[in-house]
């Protein structure tokens, strides 16, 4: 196994090596639950700011486009992970984070993670008809029908453990 890629230099602009360190953490585990990269980065970098930054401020010491780090403090302020703030004499908008973590990944789980599992049980429910329909049909091989029902059972009997974690997740939140 390689060991993890050394964080980016500290831009220019004054992030520390911590924070660097920081927000290459947070955008790698933002990254591996399936988000967006700049995501984490973005949330990492206003996470350790001690002032609200504007999107200029976050593009430049990211080095990613304006573009995507308005689509990222969107997404992000949608969960209530951040805010946008005023800043006096200041047009442009600026955006801090949300200093509570616990209230950061209820919003995340609510919105994001519970729908996209109760759309994967609804879509896993329709595979299941499809398959019963086209072994009425005769379309599939009884051998085929045998293997795609088991490997869906598979996937049947993960849903179903995630059903009874869920909760108690929520609870945790």
């Amino acid at each position: 196994m390689s060991p993890d890629p050394q964080p980016t230099e500290p831009k220019e602009i004054g992030l520390s090596r911590t924070r660097v360190e920081f927000v290459e953490v947070v955008g790698r585990l933002c990254q591996q639950l399936g988000l967006p990269r700049s995501i984490g980065q973005i949330y990492g970098l206003l996470y350790l700011s001690p002032e609200a930054l504007s999107l200029d401020d976050i593009a430049a010491q990211l080095s990613i486009s304006k573009a995507s780090a308005s689509t990222g403090t969107r997404q992000l302020a949608a969960w209530q992970a951040i805010r946008q703030v005023w800043v006096p004499g200041d047009r442009r908008d600026h955006f801090e984070a949300a200093g509570d973590l616990r209230e950061l990944l209820d919003s995340i789980y609510r919105n994001y993670f519970k729908p996209k599992l109760e759309k994967g049980s609804r879509r896993l429910e329709s595979l299941f008809a499809s398959l019963e329909a086209e072994r009425q049909a005769g379309v599939v091989t009884p051998d085929d029908y045998a293997f795609c029902k088991a490997r869906l059972e598979n996937l049947s009997k993960i849903e179903n453990r995630l059903a009874l974690v869920l909760p108690v997740a929520e609870k945790l939140l």
